[in-house]
């Protein structure tokens, strides 16, 4: 077995040098590429559609407003398209983006099971995500949303700052969810149903057409329930997104739409460790209380409004509100005790997160010349009424013990003994101003320019409480600038090279929790070069991306042991993502990153951690997939997903160990609107496969499965 893993990693890392002698010989034949030169046609979920490349062609809304294409963008961006989703059979948005490049799980239940780290960056508060361009803001680091793919059109991706479009936090990357949108014309539909290993019972319906020549609709439910790989980790997703278009004129469109999700998680919170390492014989055990739950429920309507004033200026308006409610109770700490050989339990938690978000962010795009070059010009503004209650039962009362291979689980009121009650409400109110534009100055050269001011008010109310705690009211008053210059240069129309330098506003503890009210918002920056090239008529398409980032104002102790923001984290690497469509039957896609990433400044009160890296940060990172059109009905595929070595802690003392997860599927289009797919997952059922630790355990992903989907479309 580990001969067959150095073999793969030693596959997965000559892929990068080689593809380059690939390139070098294939652009002499490249003289220009064909603009409509279709890809190859290929099977997913028993239709046909055309291999989605690397989108080169595609706005992405994740990086701007300004409808630029990707060879437009100074900046390093990638699309998760639904086909690329279906075809991976990535059902939750943590499998789907973490194949994106250089991002890897740092996810348990306690972050919604969404946390991600990319380059050399961790977490909620480094990686921001929007749905369909609105900010999911995050209480006590929790996103929840959205809640299944299946409702997704694509993802898109913007690594390193992304400040300048969404604002504070996202130093890391910016992630952006894409909800399927109505379509004019004849109503069509379609129907999966999926069984598999851990009695997987998954049902989806999607539909969308014309009302009549006005209206049409788009409508999308599914719902997803297992028993789970581990004991008593069943799971049960609900989710549906409805929209409703209608299109007044040429220029008017007005589109409402709501989404709803409602999420049963499973209460696992990870297996001890036994002398540094996960047991065979532990490994589908739950240590966790026999009535743990982990429940999330969001509720999202929204309004957009898109007014094409004239031919230079085109209004775009999203009104929206959020409901969020949360629900914890667990018993969330298991520390193996080598004297007893017990299982000692602690942290009997429970937590409940009531969020409502009231939001608008409109903008108006001007198209127009300046001095003869081709410019557009996005001016807006985006303001957020954010309510946040957090109910808790702190202090975290109650230990026991369990057996290590059999553990009795008990209930959560036998050890329990502090009373559930609200502990803090906060009031935020976060507004800002942006522009951002792009100057075409001839054929081949162009710039690229932003800037933000966010403002942030914040109040928070914490009670008295039995415990002891008293009541309280703290303020604070933040605002922070960030901005970006960027260019480009089009060698010709398949060859674009960038550079960009940013600058970006961090918050170092959540906005809408907040505990700190004399902490500043912490600042980054940014430089990065990249080539984004597509060869011999867009069979051959691959990203470069160079980065350096440096991110200042952590937390951190100076000589005299006092907690100040004087420290500092930096984070230097190399992405390359590869499309090649090798024959007309073979196509592969292919990412590796490589990151190092180090605190320059950072004391923790005990020690000196200058030099170290910081937690769940992998050196390297990789994922291959391949597709193999067999017949014209068959679709064969399947690949592998690489993560290197982490530290659980930032401190460098233990280390979670590198895996390397296989996957493949075969797809049968039995008739144009039947198609069956059979899918395994983890083929080698890999025993390192840790998507995260959580203090003295490791939240372990799933073992080899197995599933089957039948696709109905009508």
């Amino acid at each position: 077995m580990k001969t067959q893993k150095h073999l793969a990693r030693a596959l997965l890392c000559t892929t990068l040098p080689s593809s380059f002698l690939f390139s070098a010989q294939v652009f002499a034949d490249d003289q220009a590429a064909v603009e409509n030169q279709p890809l190859e046609i290929i099977i997913t979920n028993g239709q046909q559609t055309k291999r989605p490349g690397l989108s080169f062609n595609q706005p992405n809304t994740a990086a701007d407003r300004l409808g630029l294409t990707a060879m437009k963008i100074p900046g390093s961006i990638e699309v998760v398209s639904k086909e690329k989703i279906a075809i991976k059979g990535d059902y939750s948005s943590l499998s789907a983006v973490t194949r994106a490049t250089g991002f890897v799980s740092s996810a348990n239940a306690g972050n919604g099971g969404t946390s991600t780290a990319v380059r050399g960056f961790n977490g909620h508060g480094a990686v921001v995500y929007t749905y369909d361009g609105t900010r999911l803001y995050v209480g006590s680091g929790t996103v929840t949303f959205p809640a299944d793919t299946w409702t997704i059109e694509r993802i898109e991706v913007l690594r390193g700052p992304g400040s300048v479009i969404n604002g504070v936090g996202a130093i890391g990357a910016t992630v952006n969810y894409v909800p399927k949108a109505p379509r004019f014309g004849e109503v069509e539909s379609e129907l999966a149903v999926t069984l598999g290993s851990n009695d997987l019972l998954r049902t989806a319906y999607g539909s969308s057409g014309s009302i009549n020549s006005q209206l049409a609709y788009r409508f999308d439910a599914v719902k997803h329930q297992t028993n789970g790989y581990v004991d008593r980790a069943d799971e049960t997703r609900d989710a549906f997104a409805a929209s409703l278009l209608y299109q007044a004129n040429d220029d008017l469109d007005i589109k409402f739409s709501v989404d709803y999700a409602n999420i049963d998680a499973a209460p696992y919170w990870g297996t001890p460790l036994v002398n540094g390492q996960i047991l065979d014989s532990t490994r589908r055990n739950n240590y966790n209380v026999s009535d743990g739950l982990v429940e999330y429920e969001d509720l999202w309507p929204r309004l957009d409004v898109n007014w094409r004033i004239n031919e230079y200026a085109t209004l775009s308006s999203t009104t929206f509100y959020m409901d969020v409610n949360r629900h914890w109770r667990n018993v969330e700490s298991y520390d193996f005790n080598s004297g007893t050989g017990l299982v000692d339990r602690s942290f009997y938690l429970e937590i409940l997160h009531d969020q409502m978000q009231l939001g608008n962010r409109t903008d108006v795009l001007f198209d127009f010349k300046l001095a003869e070059m081709d410019n557009k010009l996005d001016i807006g503004a985006e303001v957020n009424s954010i309510e946040f209650e957090h109910t808790n039962n702190r202090p975290y009362a109650g230990t026991d013990s369990v057996s290590l291979n059999n553990p009795v689980p008990g209930t959560f009121a036998q050890n329990s003994t502090s009373a559930t009650s609200l502990d803090f409400r906060s009031d935020s109110f976060q507004y800002a101003l942006f522009v951002d534009d792009h100057l075409q100055i001839n054929d081949q050269f162009s710039v690229v320019a932003g800037l933000r001011r966010d403002f942030i008010d914040f109040d928070r109310e914490d009670f008295a409480r039995s415990n002891g705690e008293t009541a309280g009211k703290i303020s604070n008053d933040q605002s922070g600038t960030s901005w970006r210059l960027g260019v480009v240069y089009r060698a010709n129309y398949s060859t674009s090279l960038y550079a960009q330098t940013s600058h970006a506003v961090d918050s170092i503890q959540s906005i809408i929790s907040a505990t700190n009210p004399s902490l500043k918002l912490g600042e980054g920056d940014q430089f990065e070069v990249g080539i984004k090239q597509s060869l011999w008529n867009k069979r051959v398409q691959y990203t470069l991306a160079l980065f350096d980032i440096t991110k200042n104002d952590l937390l951190s102790f100076d000589a005299g042991n006092v907690q100040h923001q004087i420290g500092q984290q930096s984070s230097r690497g190399i992405e390359f993502d590869l499309f090649v469509q090798a024959t007309d039957t073979l196509g592969v896609d292919f990412n590796i990153a490589l990151t190092d990433a180090e605190f320059d400044e950072f004391d923790n009160g005990t020690q000196n951690l200058k030099g170290n890296r910081p937690k769940n940060i992998p050196k390297h990172t990789a994922n291959l997939w391949l597709n193999w059109q067999a017949a014209n009905d068959w679709l064969v595929s399947g690949g592998a997903r690489y993560v290197g070595e982490r530290y659980s802690n930032d401190t460098n003392t233990v280390t979670l160990p590198d895996y390397l997860v296989y996957d493949a599927a075969i797809q049968w289009a039995v008739y144009d609107q039947v198609g069956l797919t059979l899918r395994g997952r983890n083929l080698t059922d890999e025993k390192d496969y840790v998507l995260s630790s959580y203090g003295n355990q490791w939240v372990l992903a799933d073992g080899r499965s197995a599933e089957i989907t039948l696709n109905y479309n009508f």
